[in-house]
């Protein structure tokens, strides 16, 4: 195995329309159809790839091995398949990793989430909850959002104009990029401060992208080349940790960018959010504002163009989902919601795990010259 020294880019992105609950397609049947567009826009066919990387959700959807479900309908038959459980956006940094070490030239990455099928979504966090106390009282992605929530209001005060304000801007990009902003959200409580129009709107959504060497880039192709990725894992206890903030996704973002650079040298930012408040949080912790500051930050023309993920959350891939959109800027291919002048620079911050133990972000630029 010799290591690459060529730059690595995203060539190609695809994902299937938001949907609150695909019932007139398989699980099988959207991972394929993800698949096959990744491919055609750019250019390929399933024989020009070397290995396919699949982020599986088990507990949500109901199955055992999901992998085995979709290995075919992904492109896996006959290559080399590596299944990562953890989360989407780790699936699109073991892709870069192979590409780095020779074991490929090629990698089609596909991530999925149908928690439609499932009974409900909070039944997988219960699997991930300390049995002997946590998972009694019912930890929740939810619930911990609430009390990630409740401390940035306890320290910096719970500004409500400005979480109305994220909701509307969000709304309307969501609404420009095709989300699904229709809910039957109605502003009921559900873990203070959170009301239910604060949090992510689940969604069925499949997503594929095809990352490549520089040697492998083809004329007419739109490559946006990774200058930065770092990823990071806090201490799982929420007591543990500091809940106004992300430290996970601080650490993630310098390794991404080094320390001397910040976020604000960025000409767009996707970012995942946990809600409307770990939203500002969340801005905060990746520099865009000082510690309090991050309502206005995250409410930036140049923050979510894609309309983020409060409305439309497609749970395992939501992650992935802003690593493509954050690619799909530098590549002018981003549709409705392109960001003009066509973006130099982007970033992507997803985060996973209780109150975003876990985080990824990714560095993206148009100039190669400025690739890793």
């Amino acid at each position: 195995m010799t290591l690459s020294t060529d730059s690595i880019a995203v060539i190609s992105i695809h994902h299937t329309p938001y949907q609150k609950a695909v019932e007139t397609q398989s699980l099988e049947e959207m991972v394929f159809a993800a698949a096959r567009g990744a491919l055609a826009d750019a250019g390929l066919t399933i024989h020009d790839i070397d290995a396919v990387v699949l982020s599986t959700t088990d507990q949500v959807q109901g199955r055992v091995i999901e992998s085995m479900v979709v290995n075919g309908a992904a492109g896996g038959v006959g290559r080399d398949v590596t299944t990562i459980a953890s989360s989407g956006e780790h699936a699109f940094a073991y892709a870069y990793l192979s590409l780095l070490a020779g074991q490929a030239d090629r990698v089609l990455v596909a991530v999925w989430s149908k928690e439609s099928e499932g009974l409900n979504p909070a039944h997988a966090d219960w699997l991930g909850a300390e049995p002997f106390l946590l998972r009694r009282l019912g930890l929740t992605s939810v619930a911990a959002a609430g009390l990630q929530a409740s401390a940035y209001a306890a320290r910096y005060g719970f500004d409500e104009a400005a979480v109305r304000s994220l909701r509307d801007v969000r709304a309307a990009a969501a609404t420009t990029a095709g989300a699904m902003v229709e809910t039957d959200a109605t502003g009921r409580l559900v873990a203070w401060p959170l009301t239910d129009l604060d949090l992510p709107r689940g969604c069925d959504m499949a997503c594929a992208a095809v990352l490549t060497t520089a040697g492998r880039v083809t004329p007419g192709q739109k490559p946006a080349w990774i200058r930065g990725i770092g990823w990071a894992t806090e201490r799982y206890e929420l007591s543990g940790r500091d809940l106004t903030g992300f430290e996970s996704l601080a650490a993630a973002a310098r390794m991404a960018l080094g320390n001397n650079v910040l976020a604000t040298d960025v000409d767009v930012l996707e970012i995942q959010e946990i809600s409307t408040v770990g939203a500002f949080g969340a801005a905060e912790s990746v520099g865009l504002a000082p510690p309090g500051g991050g309502a206005g930050a995250a409410m930036s023309a140049a923050v979510n163009p894609s309309g983020g993920n409060l409305f439309a959350d497609p749970g395992n891939a939501s992650g992935f989902l802003r690593i493509l959109q954050a690619a799909q800027q530098v590549r002018g291919a981003a549709g409705p919601v392109q960001v003009s002048p066509r973006p130099r620079t982007a970033l992507a911050a997803a985060v996973h795990g209780f109150a975003g133990q876990g985080a990824a972000v990714v560095s993206f630029t148009a100039d190669q010259d400025e690739a890793a």
